[in-house]
């Protein structure tokens, strides 16, 4: 009876030790050492949205895109090299780099709003966000909340609410959105996921079918002059290959672009969800013998995950 007692005790601890070595394929957290930025990731790339403390500079409620080399998490070690050693994480090291510039826009995949009372169709983006929460976190799921106070619309004051959920083998990240605010709102709004297209945006390069409600870009990754001068300065380089961004919306879409915005939208009623995809990679990202050399491979990778959704 003891030797079945110790053989037991040892396959409990073996089965926690195993537990405990569960390596996480998600993370994400607040970075109060970057001007509150809120940063997550899984395999396939990493993003991060804007805080308070930066309202300063104009942030926008938009998305920043890290481009990952492989599905090693990267996001504490680029703050600490960059923060700490004095690294820059606009220059690729071998791991990745960030070099997707978003300033006031909606970046890549970023929230946007258009109102049809608005002669001139603008793409509306907010601010910094006001509060964040997380919801949930695990070594395969990662979810999160971010509060926006003002978001103003063609002179209407909304409030934004944002879940975002990354999980483990997606590619894709789920957006759940609430806005409320003006309850004498009678017109027609327009709300979705829009992807910033930088300066040169070649069209051959877009892609987008309403009825299946995808959306697809492909730009240079240093279309930045400022991170395609470090890269230049530190290797030599004057292309760190391509970076893919995408849309997804589960009900279809409106396509178009508008105040360089390649946007996805639906009709939209204050106080509703709206749910909406976006997800990035990079041309020199791997993982064993997957990976995206091209547009159409990456294409066809958004359009395979968009069928489960």
């Amino acid at each position: 009876m003891k030797k079945i007692a110790f053989f037991a005790l040892m396959a409990l601890c073996l089965s926690a030790c195993q537990k405990e070595a569960v390596q996480p394929k998600v993370y994400g957290r607040y970075v109060p050492e970057r001007k509150d930025d809120f940063a997550w990731e899984n395999e396939y790339a990493a993003f991060r949205m804007y805080g308070p403390a930066l309202r300063p500079e104009n942030p926008s409620n938009g998305v920043d895109l890290w481009l990952k080399a492989s599905p090693e998490l990267i996001v504490d070690s680029f703050y600490y090299r960059e923060h700490v050693l004095g690294f820059p994480y606009h220059i690729n090291y071998g791991k990745g780099l960030d070099c997707y510039k978003v300033g006031h826009t909606c970046g890549a995949g970023g929230l946007v709003v258009t109102i049809d009372e608005d002669p001139e169709d603008r793409i509306y983006v907010g601010g910094a966000y006001d509060r964040w929460e997380i919801l949930e976190q695990s070594p395969e799921r990662f979810v999160f909340r971010l509060e926006y106070d003002s978001l103003m619309v063609h002179g209407h004051l909304l409030k934004e609410q944002i879940t975002i959920t990354a999980e483990a083998g997606k590619i894709l990240n789920k957006a759940e959105v609430v806005l409320t605010g003006d309850n004498h709102y009678e017109g027609i709004m327009w709300v979705g996921g829009g992807i910033y297209l930088h300066d040169g945006a070649d069209t051959a390069n877009i892609y987008y079918d309403s009825n299946r409600g995808i959306a697809t870009y492909a730009e240079d990754a240093l279309s930045d002059k400022t991170a395609a001068q470090m890269n230049y300065e530190y290797n030599g380089s004057t292309s760190q290959g391509t970076d893919y961004l995408a849309l997804f919306n589960p009900r279809g879409a409106t396509h178009g672009i508008q105040d360089d915005v390649l946007y996805a939208l639906n009709a939209y009623t204050l106080g509703d969800t709206l749910t909406y995809y976006f997800g990035a990679c990079w041309s020199q990202w791997s993982d064993g013998e997957r990976s995206f050399p091209d547009k159409e491979s990456w294409l066809q990778a958004i359009q395979e995950e968009a069928s489960t959704l």
